[in-house]
């Protein structure tokens, strides 16, 4: 009987830039990447978007500027020798003044993403340290509301990259029944080595998203299928990756020893799919592929009208 339990995921999407995520306490400067509304560190209300406050800094610094020539323009009126010195003087401040002002108007974008980009720099291991300190948080939730954990985990993995908090999220997804209308991950998730959970999670993805199984999954499982086989549902994760990688003529020469060693184990529908694929490309370098299917065919399907 299956452990997993029905779950449903707030909406989630993937900013377009990574340090959008990331916000930033106006009174204590702690970070964070989770969608508290008060700083847990000094308990303001005064969290604000890093790209924000780089503006606000940006924003200060023009005014600085703009401040000190206009300093030096009255201390340059005020020790006048003269009125028509004091005039010329307050004449061309104010022109270096207004010239200044286009000019930063002008540029301000790329002062703008100056000041995020010092921002960052400047303050990067607080960064990392802060992240370190969210995906605690996250995970001390996990005994009271995996799914919350989880979210948070998912929020996180934005900025924190990692095969650490890719398991945590692989571990507590394999408790969840998947459905095809989740917003689900899976090559943000792959590990540089072998994980059975991962491996049970790249089958069940591609049963209900096999639109998500890609190149560099394809290449995960290629490159630990033995590990995968020795498994007690091995077989039938291979198959139905097997099955998944046929959606597309490119995946399925590219992969067309893997495919191989499992069409037989292959559903109707993706034997089906992948005979189609061959019979329309005759002349493609299947590596045999296309005589083991031929072959399948003649004696698993020759009655079938439909193969």
């Amino acid at each position: 009987m299956s452990k997993k339990k029905p779950v449903t995921f707030r909406p989630f999407k993937a900013p377009r830039y990574s340090y959008e995520k990331l916000r930033i306490c106006r009174r204590c400067g702690r970070y964070t990447a989770l969608g508290e509304e008060r700083c847990t560190r000094c308990g303001r209300a005064s969290l604000t978007p890093v790209e924000k406050q780089a503006v606000s800094i940006a924003g200060r610094k023009m005014h600085t500027r703009l401040l000190l020539i206009l300093l030096l323009t009255l201390a340059s009126v005020y020790f006048g020798q003269s009125l028509q010195q004091m005039a010329l003087c307050g004449a061309g401040g104010i022109a270096i003044a207004g010239l200044v002002y286009y000019t930063q108007r002008k540029v301000r974008q790329n002062e703008n993403l100056y000041a995020l980009n010092e921002l960052l720099g400047r303050n990067i291991l607080r960064i990392k340290e802060d992240l370190e300190i969210n995906r605690q948080e996250a995970v001390s939730v996990l005994r009271e509301n995996d799914v919350l954990a989880y979210e948070k985990l998912r929020e996180l993995s934005i900025l924190l990259r990692g095969d650490r908090i890719s398991r945590q999220r692989v571990a507590l997804l394999h408790g969840f029944q998947l459905r095809k209308d989740m917003v689900l991950e899976l090559e943000q998730l792959l590990l540089k080595d072998f994980e059975p959970l991962l491996a049970e999670y790249i089958g069940e993805i591609a049963k209900v998203r096999p639109d998500l199984i890609k190149d560099r999954t394809l290449r995960y499982v290629k490159n630990y299928e033995v590990q995968i086989l020795e498994m007690d549902k091995g077989l039938a994760i291979l198959t139905v990756v097997a099955g998944a990688a046929v959606r597309l003529k490119r995946y399925a020469l590219l992969y067309s020893g893997l495919i191989g060693r499992y069409v037989q184990e292959l559903p109707k529908d993706r034997f089906l799919r992948l005979s189609r694929l061959i019979a329309a490309n005759p002349y493609e370098p299947w590596n045999g592929l296309d005589a083991k299917v031929a072959e399948i065919r003649e004696l698993k399907y020759r009655w079938d009208p439909e193969v």
